[in-house]
């Protein structure tokens, strides 16, 4: 008696076979946090910003760069590897190590298998649509399908994979690594070079002294790594009153000086009410330089500070970073 006619005798139906798995939508997001994490420590690694370019959407990602010391975002190949490392990863076996660690695979919806590289490539681009209001990426919560809007544009599915047991165990202690290299509070550490002009007792601006901070290398420090950062913090002027002065009405005037005289960035401060204003709403403590102004205007620049009262100009000061500061001139008037 054949197998047909023995199911039908027993009157049994046959079992039809069992649909895709779909991957829950926690082991989604933690799959793309993993991921996020490992490329995250390649980038600091390699240029000291844990908000690589590029970078793949990651929206639950916290990260905790410093902000004026490490860098919003610098390209690097060895960051770039690792992006296309992941995205190859994916195409051809449907996993990246995040997905690896939670067992969890992209396949085609028509036939299972994985997607290939230009839809895996054409699947990230679109994962744009996703970050809109994040619908997309919660999206999965209540799809049939468990799909973002990039997995129904190219038709692809997250299901679940059986992996070996090693697998998961090594990436995820990979990326715990890597999570607390990228997470863990920066110690930052630098040197600078100050110079200061002190003015004459009881002097018309009310001002006693004027200065000027240039950081040096700055060196940021994760869980005993230790690296140089690339970010280049800004020179900082700043300036103290002259016991019981009263600075309201004098107007501070700043300008980067090139070698050969000529001006490659000015602004003004002006004291009233009791405090310092670079405009009509903007209350500062100190006034900062970007360094890009001093590299563009080469060696031997200096900072120029020009106080006027009641109409009169005074050079107060002349700093040189690197250098000893300029002696007082003789208080020339200045034409501005």
């Amino acid at each position: 008696m054949t197998t047909t006619e023995a199911t039908t005798a027993t009157g049994a139906e046959p079992t039809a076979p069992a649909g895709p798995r779909y991957a829950a939508w926690w082991r989604r997001a933690v799959a793309s946090v993993a991921d996020g994490l490992l490329v995250a420590a390649v980038a600091w690694l390699a240029t000291g910003s844990v908000a690589p370019v590029p970078f793949r959407p990651v929206p639950w990602l916290p990260l905790s760069a410093v902000p004026g010391i490490e860098p919003d975002g610098r390209f690097s190949w060895w960051t770039s590897g690792a992006v296309a490392l992941l995205l190859v990863l994916q195409a051809f076996t449907g996993m990246t190590p995040g997905r690896a660690m939670v067992g969890v695979r992209v396949v085609r919806e028509r036939d299972g298998r994985p997607a290939g590289l230009p839809v895996t490539v054409l699947r990230d681009l679109l994962h744009a649509l996703d970050w809109i209001l994040l619908v997309g990426w919660l999206r999965p919560l209540w799809h049939p399908r468990r799909q973002t809007f990039a997995d129904s544009v190219v038709r692809t599915e997250v299901v679940r994979a059986r992996v070996d047991v090693p697998v998961p165990v090594v990436v995820g202690v990979a990326t715990v690594t890597a999570g607390a290299l990228v997470l863990s509070p920066a110690v930052t550490e630098s040197g600078e070079t100050r110079v200061e002009c002190t003015l004459a007792p009881d002097h018309a601006s009310g001002l006693a002294t004027v200065s000027g901070r240039e950081p040096g290398d700055v060196w940021v420090t994760r869980l005993g790594i230790r690296r140089l950062s690339p970010a280049r913090p800004p020179v900082v002027l700043s300036w103290t009153l002259a016991p019981g002065a009263d600075p309201d009405g004098t107007t501070l005037d700043v300008a980067v000086v090139e070698a050969d005289g000529d001006a490659a960035w000015r602004s003004t401060v002006a004291f009233r009410d009791g405090a310092a204003w670079t405009d009509d709403v903007t209350q500062v403590p100190e006034l900062t330089v970007p360094r890009r102004v001093f590299d563009d205007a080469g060696p031997g620049a200096l900072v120029e500070l020009t106080g006027k009262v009641d109409g009169t100009s005074e050079v107060l000061c002349v700093l040189g970073f690197g250098v000893e500061a300029a002696e007082l001139p003789p208080s020339p008037r200045v034409d501005w």
